[in-house]
């Protein structure tokens, strides 16, 4: 089983290293959207987030059959985080892996990436270079972030509440009812509510306030010197770019929160997004009627094989809670097919993680609403 470590924390603890902004030619928080190639042979894709010196996102091989991840499967696309230091130069390592894919270059304007890539799949490292582009059927985005952090008690070494929060939201558009629509479902996606306030940062204070009124609320009247480090509250939440393009927006938000106890609790929920309509994708839109039965077939069938499991073999005997996996409203879609996520607890305990199971398009053809958002991928 696929496990995930918390991601969140390491990129927590990238951002914390240090906030200077070193370089003058990129923006200091700013999205990109990056087209180009590996060895001028292999297409790739690039979401990347910079805030201050850090560098986030998702990098994509959009070519069937033109990988060079050293993986089996790449629909998932490549979870990358590194540093920028002086002189643009940059570092974006594959998150979780090690070795992993490692792309070192700097910016050769504040629009071009270039550099070298390697991994297990190539014997030395290889030329890439990548250009922010927005083609047709995708949409730039703005950076908002904030970061702050309250004692509990005013005393030296008192506990704190740490809140770290990232957000992307469109930037202009072509069409700004489309935009518009966008923005409020970001919005209530990215608080968990339905909300009146439009103005991001008004929004990520007003998160921010909520959210130290609880810490004091809760802590302040039980709150023991002796207990002191048990009252650390911490959290995080940032929005991450998986796909944008074909007028498909697939976006996800990772969320950390610690209250105290053994352990926090990290969730990732996906959103996808027509954007000829700017409106949230279900699975009705994508799969048709009477689907269900054969799609959870296909994922319990996909949970043996990432398990290494006899398919005779019960699933709750391996220690899932169900022999059979269905379909989760918390999916994705890139360029090669569609995935499922199941946070910790969904369909396993804690100790499993979080279970990505993903599903190439060639094998969902007969399940596949014809047209649709993803007329143009799963041709």
């Amino acid at each position: 089983m696929k496990k995930h470590i918390e991601t969140i924390i390491l990129l927590v603890l990238v951002l914390g290293a240090g906030s200077g902004n070193a370089q003058n030619m990129v923006s200091k928080k700013c999205y990109l959207h990056l087209i180009g190639t590996i060895n001028k042979e292999y297409p790739i894709e690039m979401n990347l987030v910079k805030i201050n010196d850090t560098i986030y996102g998702d990098c994509s091989f959009i070519q069937p059959g033109k990988t060079l991840s050293g993986k089996e499967n790449t629909g998932e696309g490549i979870p990358v985080y590194g540093k920028m230091s002086s002189g643009d130069a940059f570092t974006l390592k594959e998150l979780n892996v090690t070795p992993g894919s490692l792309f070192k270059g700097k910016f050769a304007n504040s629009q071009t990436l270039s550099g070298t890539f390697e991994n297990s799949a190539v014997s030395k490292p290889i030329p890439f270079e990548v250009t922010e582009k927005y083609p047709e059927g995708s949409i730039a985005m703005n950076v908002y972030y904030l970061k702050a952090f309250t004692p509990l008690v005013k005393k030296p070494k008192s506990p704190v509440a740490a809140i770290q929060l990232g957000i992307l939201l469109p930037g202009e558009s072509a069409n700004p009812l489309i935009s518009d629509s966008l923005i409020q479902l970001m919005l209530v996606k990215f608080t968990g509510k339905q909300i009146r306030i439009t103005q991001p940062e008004k929004l990520l204070n007003g998160m921010k306030q909520v959210y130290f009124e609880n810490y004091l609320y809760t802590n302040e009247g039980i709150y023991k010197e002796t207990m002191a480090s048990s009252f650390n509250w911490q959290s995080l939440k940032f929005l991450h770019i998986l796909m944008n393009g074909s007028h498909v927006l697939s976006f996800y938000i990772d969320h950390y929160a610690f209250t105290g106890g053994a352990h926090g609790l990290q969730t990732r929920q996906y959103t996808v997004v027509n954007l000829w309509t700017g409106k949230e994708v279900t699975l009705k839109d994508i799969f048709k009627d009477n689907s269900e039965t054969h799609l959870s077939s296909i994922l319990s069938d996909k949970i043996h094989e990432k398990n290494h499991l006899p398919t005779t073999q019960s699933l709750k005997d391996a220690g899932f809670f169900t022999d059979t996996i269905k379909p989760t409203d918390n999916f994705y879609i890139t360029r090669e097919g569609i995935g499922f996520f199941y946070n910790q607890y969904d369909i396993a305990p804690y100790a499993s993680g979080s279970i990505d199971i993903f599903i190439p398009f060639n094998e969902l053809k007969d399940l596949l609403v014809a047209g649709g958002v993803i007329r143009e991928l799963s041709r």
